[in-house]
């Protein structure tokens, strides 16, 4: 007579919390945005925008753009009612963009630090909405096309628009 026993069985978690969303700046670009819970009300976030990817044709000349960067930051929470929370923390980015015309190509890189504003809205325990602004300062390089030198440019301002985004938690 044999005798077996069975029991449930678990995969093992770090018991952290994990958010993976999309957020959209206006029009012409787009964020995907992951979150991972390091400590209580604290998050480390990845951040990696696409956007202005444009295609003109007139006559014989083509026109095409495209801008991509990333950002890395950390959020410290706060619950401000039992769905809405408020978020806030530094942001380092770094972004390229290109440019042709006329089969004279030209190239931009930057790097930035931000600080993060934001509220996120949760309807449960697996989706959230969110709106956030990260003002900025910067430091980028051009070149290429039509410029003989490489310019370095400088500036500060904030985002162009409010980012509105979409989460799945996990």
């Amino acid at each position: 007579m044999a005798l077996s026993a069975t029991a449930p069985l678990y995969a093992q978690t770090d018991g952290k919390k994990r958010e993976i969303g999309v957020q959209f700046n206006g029009f012409t670009s787009f964020t995907g945005l992951y979150r991972k819970q390091k400590s209580e009300n604290v998050y480390r976030r990845i951040r990696a925008t696409f956007g202005n990817i444009n295609f003109v044709r007139i006559e014989d000349e083509g026109f095409i753009t495209f801008n991509a960067g990333i950002a890395i930051g950390r959020e410290k929470r706060r619950m401000l009612d039992r769905q809405l929370e408020f978020y806030r923390g530094p942001e380092f980015s770094a972004s390229v963009s290109l440019l042709t015309f006329e089969g004279d190509g030209a190239g931009a890189f930057a790097v930035g630090f931000g600080y993060i504003f934001g509220l996120q809205h949760s309807f449960n325990e697996l989706w959230a909405v969110h709106l956030e602004a990260v003002p900025l300062i910067g430091v980028g390089f051009a070149t290429g096309g039509s410029l003989d030198e490489v310019i370095l440019t400088a500036g500060a301002g904030v985002s162009s628009a409010v980012s509105l985004g979409v989460v799945r938690k996990f």
